[in-house]
């Protein structure tokens, strides 16, 4: 007497090839995504099929009958992602959809992804490509925590080599004769990127109570977002968990601030914007172009330098004045020490001679006589 089967069911098609069906969580029988040349392998699936629901590693393959691109546009309509990260990664996905957009989500092999990676690598820099590859694994990430698919197909996709721009960060000599360059209702704004490293959209978005010039602080508890030529002011929002901070400012910058405050922003209010453009009106990205390029022209500096640019001149003063990597990464607002240091941290030519001074002192003692013996013993 042949036993009844105690999970799904199999039966021979027509053809000659066997086909497995399996019940779903309602009870409905959902048929294998493929047939199989035999009974035993129809039953073998079957098994470990059943093995996968009991540890919880079941993906039904209906799931990932959604598109890529019908996917890509739920996952960036997800609450609570930021409008810059949404223009970002539309840009980055958009160049990927002609090869990946139609195709389901379960279609999608490394095959598929590593093609369309090496097709954008021909036309951009390697930094580009690996900003929009970005994109494509967080939302394959996503449909596999959505268990749409089982795994991500970008898991192991190999991306061109990108080499770090050879960055030489102001000194503190350029850093002043810059903001001695630029309109002086600015001078103060250059300073805050230079010695504090704040972002953009953190210095413009400071407020007069931001600034606590009996205790010599500044809190970043705002930022200025300017998505498709639309600006708006974010409070309590912040880029990362640790953007949100209160940092101490040396006495030469709060001086600044006083100063600027008072010849620049006279009977302001607390909650007002300390930096503020000639009509009062909040700044814009175009400030670069209008009177942050022409300083660096006047200042006789790389004509490349950005004000993000100064970030780097505030992280590589701290290296250089040894500060320990977890301040530096409270002063700079990252997630994490290891970022900071590998985006931001330079080291001058003068820290450099300083290590090997240091070296010179620590081992000249101990190293050689002058007779190659080591000081202080006897030849054998």
């Amino acid at each position: 007497m042949t036993s009844r089967r105690r999970f799904g069911r199999i039966r021979k098609l027509p053809s000659g090839r066997w086909q497995a069906r399996y019940p779903d969580g309602s009870g409905q029988d959902i048929p294998a995504p493929e047939t199989f040349a035999s009974k035993g392998d129809a039953a073998r699936w079957l098994v470990m099929l059943e093995a996968d629901m009991a540890r919880g590693q079941y993906v039904d393959p209906r799931a990932g009958r959604i598109t890529f691109a019908q996917w890509a546009e739920q996952w960036l309509r997800r609450p609570g992602k930021r409008a810059n990260s949404v223009v970002r990664d539309r840009q980055g996905l958009e160049v990927f959809m002609p090869h990946l957009g139609p195709r389901p989500l379960s279609s999608i092999t490394p095959m598929h992804v590593q093609a369309a990676v090496d097709a954008r690598s021909r036309d951009v820099s390697p930094a580009t490509v690996v900003r929009d590859v970005a994109a494509v694994r967080a939302v394959l990430n996503a449909a596999v925590d959505s268990d749409l698919i089982a795994r991500s197909p970008a898991r192991k996709v190999a991306l061109p080599k990108v080499r770090p721009p050879d960055r030489k960060p102001l000194a503190a000599e350029e850093l002043v004769r810059l903001a001695d360059a630029i309109e002086d209702r600015y001078r103060a704004l250059v300073l805050v990127g230079g010695v504090l490293g704040l972002r953009w959209g953190e210095a413009i978005g400071l407020r007069v109570c931001d600034v606590d010039f009996m205790r010599r602080t500044v809190t970043v508890a705002q930022v200025v977002e300017e998505v498709a030529g639309q600006v708006r002011v974010m409070a309590g929002e912040a880029k990362t968990a640790g953007s949100r901070r209160t940092i101490t400012a040396p006495l030469f910058l709060i001086e600044e601030l006083t100063r600027h405050v008072a010849e620049h922003r006279p009977g302001v209010e607390r909650t007002d914007l300390v930096f503020v453009g000639p009509r009062g009106g909040i700044l814009r990205r175009r400030f670069g172009e209008r009177a942050f390029r022409p300083a660096v022209q006047r200042a006789g500096l790389d004509p490349a330098l950005t004000f993000h640019a100064l970030r780097h001149v505030a992280m590589s003063a701290l290296v250089d004045e040894n500060v320990h990597p977890r301040v530096m990464q409270g002063r700079a607002g990252h997630a994490s020490s290891r970022l900071t240091m590998e985006l931001y941290a330079h080291v001058s030519e003068g820290a450099d001679r300083d290590a090997a001074l240091a070296l010179e002192n620590r081992f000249r003692p101990v190293v050689s006589d002058g007779n190659g013996h080591a000081a202080g013993t006897e030849p054998a």
